[in-house]
């Protein structure tokens, strides 16, 4: 990476394309946040990154800018997001998760394809995060401060898809009014979420394409708002989501 600094400051072609080369076929769990956070920096770039897989079909690139993301750099960003992908937990487990930028953290917890076994892994890895940040700053980790300093990236955790024991532990982050909208939503499946969450209603009830866990969501699939009159869920259908959830 510094080889790669240097390159691009005294403006030395070939060498930092050398440099990418030997990065690509050395990334593991322990230094792919190190080289994912290094080579957005390095590259940087007025670029949006929407798709989870970062392909470049949806990556927007602004052709007047001498910096623009150069295949080599664009390879190895899409294969350190699928390596987290793959190794979510070790990597959302370990200390390096806590050194990433507030923008980063994002885009790793709100991708649908992590590989955890539930939830409160990624809950974990930002109460940590928002610790070590209240640190930095020389405040207390009170919960207040770890929520102003989050900035909303709290919402980005799929409460719904947790069991009420799971929520128990991972809703210090929420205000008094949010934790309390979200577990009268676990509880009572037809219902809207508080309107200052509102919006985040359908990515807290998207499950993560992990094994285990997925079955008990099948029937959390429609998210009702003010407009949308829902179905109520029939004797049936409770039974089977019951024999499903003890199943699962």
């Amino acid at each position: 990476l510094s080889v790669i600094y240097t390159a691009k400051k005294y403006m030395v072609k070939g060498i930092d394309t050398l440099a990418l080369m030997y990065i690509s076929k050395n990334i593991n769990s322990d230094n792919v946040l190190l080289v994912l956070q290094s080579i957005l920096v390095l590259y940087d770039t007025e670029q949006t990154y929407e798709d989870p897989a970062f392909s470049s079909q949806n990556t927007t690139i602004q052709k007047d800018n001498p910096n623009i993301l150069e295949p080599d750099a664009r390879s190895i960003i899409r294969h350190c997001f699928l390596h987290i992908d793959k190794n979510a937990r070790k990597v959302l487990e370990s200390d390096e998760v806590e050194d990433i930028s507030l923008d980063l953290l994002k885009s790793i917890i709100q991708r649908d394809s992590l590989c955890i076994p539930s939830e409160l892994c990624v809950w974990q890895a930002l109460n940590r995060w928002s610790h070590r940040q209240c640190r930095r700053r020389h405040i207390s980790p009170s919960q207040d401060n770890k929520r102003e300093v989050l900035e909303g990236s709290q919402y980005y955790v799929r409460y719904l898809t947790m069991t009420s024991k799971q929520y128990k532990v991972a809703s210090s982050l929420l205000t008094k009014g949010e934790e309390e909208s979200i577990l009268y939503n676990l509880l009572h499946m037809d219902s809207s979420l508080t309107k200052s969450i509102q919006e985040y209603q359908v990515s807290m009830n998207t499950p993560r394409q992990r094994t285990g866990g997925l079955w008990k969501h099948v029937w959390r699939t429609k998210v009702q708002t003010n407009e949308t009159k829902k179905d109520k869920i029939t004797l049936a259908e409770q039974i089977l989501f019951f024999i499903v959830c003890i199943l699962d």
